[in-house]
């Protein structure tokens, strides 16, 4: 057995039964989560940055108006004409 494998089970040790059976719910959650990890594509578009991530998807006809429409949108909003 590996050592953190030994560290969970002592650490399991120390929690009371009705805990632990919280706690084996989670890992069997894990488990199915884990086993279906192969089924789920990955992205391999690496990201260095949240702006700009949505570009390929945007409207090239309303880019030009993207500085002012959260503003707008504000208004909009609160009714601030």
């Amino acid at each position: 057995m590996t050592n953190i494998k030994t560290q969970a089970i002592e650490l399991l040790q120390e929690l009371p039964d009705d805990k632990v059976l919280l706690v084996i719910e989670i890992l069997k959650s894990l488990r199915s989560l884990f086993s279906q990890t192969s089924e789920i594509p990955v992205n391999k578009e690496i990201v260095s940055s949240a702006m700009g991530i949505c570009h390929k998807y945007a409207n090239p006809d309303l880019v030009h108006l993207e500085k002012e429409a959260w503003g707008e949108a504000m208004k909009e909003k609160h009714g601030n004409n």
